[in-house]
């Protein structure tokens, strides 16, 4: 089980938001009935060089120190027979977690920390069997892994449940094999979502005060219609123990990670060539939105699989019926997508709502730009600080320098960023770039919001104008 240590005993953590949990059942002993079957513990062994114990893991997954050296030399260094050096052999280390059977024929879902780097992997089931497990195919960055077992028979199995639809105070059940005592149940409420305990790009976790504790890794949670909305992977406590904040998985990318592993033996995320900002109320302004939700396209990649359906300007409010209102969140939900498949997306372009199917790929290789050089002649933009040349690539307008006094240097724009519209306009020469400037400078304040193009990639900036 991972655990996150606070940087100090005085941190303060984030306040859960309030919310009415629904009526707790009488009791939840036919919901345990229901889904412990399907629930299983893993242990991996990994055989390792001796290497100190990492500081925050403090032992083995069901918290015991990892096995010492079988052998360890008579004294310092040497054999007292021969002289020569004693090497220990490897120690073996091991990890004990849970998982959970998501199909009849045995393929079970756990954490990719609980059997990273094992060379065998066994499962016990409910009834005490010992089985050999194969490892399927892991992903580590959303620290998932899927098993395979041979049982002969039909297995009892557990189904994925939308967690998109939780809400805080939703009441949960974790299952797990805390401290390698075997099957163990505590129940819960949802304290919070979208928690990013900056474990990884991926973060995305479902908080919750259910005892969570090492060995729960991997292990299912669960709400009241016996639905996995969450593998239960990580607590924050500054002794290893639960401290009432474990955290999930949420069963949107444990699901398609687990569908993906099954068909192809990994997760090929897809990318769906868009770079967005969050929409400021300042922005929406300027392209006259209704409020501020969703996240703002600053630019859309040439030939790319949101190329010809959006446009920089456009503002993405949805992607698969779930709402979109931060480039992290489009970030995850784009993860939750296999390459080749598609999503549908709802944005809002000219006052009204579209809708379009997007269809994932691949994301490109990393290639390095060639830079072009820009024409000689120099224009002014008084209003904005800086003077400006045409792009010979018609991309935009190239900023050639720029006063650090002024309007542009203060909102951040730099020399040789492109300017490639102003509000919903698009500028191709430095005169477009001028009529445009001259139109905002009537407004009240008088303010100009640019695309700019950086070595970062596009972003839109608000910028006061100079009178």
């Amino acid at each position: 089980m991972k655990y996150i240590a606070p940087a100090a005993f005085g941190l303060c953590l984030l306040a859960s938001p309030l919310a009415r949990a629904a009526a707790l059942p009488s009791g939840l002993a036919d919901l345990v009935a229901k889904t412990l079957p399907a629930v299983v513990s893993v242990a991996s062994t990994d055989p390792t060089h001796d290497h100190p114990d990492s500081p925050d893991q403090g032992g083995n997954e069901d918290g015991t120190s990892p096995a010492q050296p079988t052998a360890a030399p008579a004294s310092p260094n040497s054999n007292p027979v021969s002289g020569s050096t004693i090497v220990p052999p490897p120690r073996a280390e091991q990890a004990l977690g849970a998982g959970f059977i998501i199909s009849p024929d045995g393929y079970i879902l756990t954490n990719h920390h609980v059997i990273e780097g094992a060379s065998e992997i066994t499962v016990t089931l409910q009834d005490g069997n010992i089985l050999p497990a194969k490892l399927i195919g892991q992903d580590k960055t959303a620290d998932l892994a899927l098993l395979k077992i041979d049982d002969g028979t039909k297995l009892p199995y557990l189904t994925f449940g939308d967690s998109h639809k939780l809400r805080v105070g939703d009441w949960v059940m974790a299952i797990g094999n805390p401290y390698g005592l075997g099957d163990s149940v505590s129940a819960g409420i949802v304290s919070a979502l979208h928690r990013d305990i900056h474990e990884g790009s991926l973060d995305d976790f479902i908080q919750t005060d259910a005892a969570i504790n090492r060995g729960n890794s991997g292990g299912p949670m669960i709400d009241l219609a016996g639905h996995v909305v969450g593998v239960d992977s990580a607590i924050y406590s500054p002794s290893g123990g639960s401290v009432g904040i474990g955290f999930a998985i949420p069963s949107s990318m444990a699901q398609a990670v687990a569908d993906a592993l099954r068909t192809t033996g990994k997760m090929q995320r897809g990318w769906l060539g868009l770079r967005t900002q969050s929409l400021t109320p300042a922005l929406a302004s300027t392209f006259g939105l209704p409020n501020s939700n969703g996240v703002m396209i600053g630019g859309v990649a040439e030939d790319g699989p949101s190329a010809k359906i959006l446009q920089p300007g456009d503002v993405l409010l949805d992607l698969g019926n779930v709402p979109v209102n931060t480039p992290r969140e489009m970030t995850i939900l784009s993860a939750e997508i296999p390459a080749g498949h598609s999503i549908d997306a709802t944005y809002w372009r000219d006052g009204s709502a579209h809708h379009a199917s997007l269809t994932v790929v691949l994301p490109p290789p990393a290639t390095k730009a060639t830079p072009l050089e820009p024409t000689i002649a120099l224009i002014k933009i008084p209003a904005l600080g800086i003077a400006v040349t045409s792009h010979p690539g018609d991309l935009g307008v190239l900023i050639a320098a720029v006063d650090p006094n002024g309007p542009a240097a203060h909102a951040g724009i730099e020399a040789n960023n492109l300017i490639q519209a102003v509000g919903p306009d698009f500028v191709t020469t430095p005169g477009d770039l001028q009529d445009d400037i001259a139109q905002a400078a009537q407004t009240t304040p008088p303010h100009a919001t640019l695309l700019t193009t950086t070595p970062t990639g596009p972003v839109w900036v608000n910028v006061p104008l100079k009178p």
